[in-house]
């Protein structure tokens, strides 16, 4: 009877001790898969991270980060240098010899005396080729020179008005707008609005402006110490400076008088000099 209870104690603590052991080695199995799992899952994060990462920046971006990390330059790959080629062998040209059929002709150089010289005129090249000659020296006269004006010649009138003021310089004359009486380095002709304004003579425009007293201006240099000023003119002139006008050329219009010369009614300001000295303009305009 005691072996019996004994035997059947023993089967019991054999079958707890196996039921243990089964459960020790699932336990163990599952800490291995749980593991392995882990692993796998934190390998395809870091995979899918770094696919995010290579779609989410572009060649540009890369190209831009290298260009900033000085301190990280090992990591750039070594451009190799293109070879530059070897220049091809340069061929002797020879000059262009002047046609023989053509010979400049012997007044295509103007003369000193009939022509006022530009001091800021471009100097033209003078080439071998007889027709590049001839082309070149007609452009520099017509940039750089213009006829000088002489005691022997008149001036054109700006516009065809009445004197509405004369000039005087030896005598005050009476001013209605300044209501006083005083002298008058100019003349004042009567011209309606937008009326074209012409250059008295040929010459080089040497300033373009505006002042208080005769509103926009232009002045002409005409050679020889002779000079024009052309007032109450209209905003955009037709001319720069620097630039060579022929006598009778519209270098502007007619424009608004200014708040000095009101009660003159709409007029240009003509002001001729000599030497900077003013000067009669009516005793050098043509007769009309």
């Amino acid at each position: 009877m005691k072996n019996t209870q004994e035997d059947s104690i023993f089967r019991k603590k054999g079958f707890f001790i196996a039921l243990y052991s089964c459960l020790g080695v699932v336990a163990a199995l599952a800490v291995v898969v749980t593991i392995a799992t882990r692993g796998q899952y934190d390998t395809n994060q870091d995979m899918a991270y770094y696919n995010e990462e290579a779609v989410a920046v572009g060649y540009d971006q890369v190209e831009s980060y290298l260009a900033q990390a000085d301190d990280e330059a090992w990591f750039r790959p070594r451009q190799q240098p293109t070879p530059t080629p070897a220049p091809p062998p340069q061929q002797e040209i020879a000059p262009p010899q002047p046609s023989p059929e053509i010979t400049p002709p012997a007044s295509s150089a103007a003369p000193a005396q009939d022509y006022y010289e530009d001091e800021d005129a471009e100097v033209y090249y003078q080439p071998d080729d007889t027709h590049m000659y001839e082309q070149a020296v007609q452009e520099v006269v017509e940039v750089a020179y213009f006829n000088a004006f002489t005691e022997s010649d008149s001036m054109v009138w700006p516009v065809y008005g009445e004197v509405v003021m004369p000039f005087s310089m030896s005598q005050f004359i009476y001013d209605p707008t300044l209501d006083q009486f005083r002298v008058n380095d100019h003349m004042r002709i009567s011209a309606d609005e937008g009326d074209p304004v012409r250059a008295v003579a040929d010459g080089r425009v040497v300033a373009v402006g505006r002042e208080a007293r005769r509103g926009h201006y232009i002045k002409i240099d005409h050679g020889n110490g002779w000079a024009t000023t052309y007032g109450q003119l209209m905003e955009n002139p037709l001319v720069s400076e620097g630039e060579v006008v022929r006598s009778g050329q519209v270098i502007g219009g007619v424009g608004r008088q200014t708040i000095f010369t009101s009660l003159d009614g709409t007029h240009v300001h003509l002001r001729v000099t000599r030497d900077d000295e003013p000067v009669n303009p009516y005793e050098w305009l043509a007769a009309r």
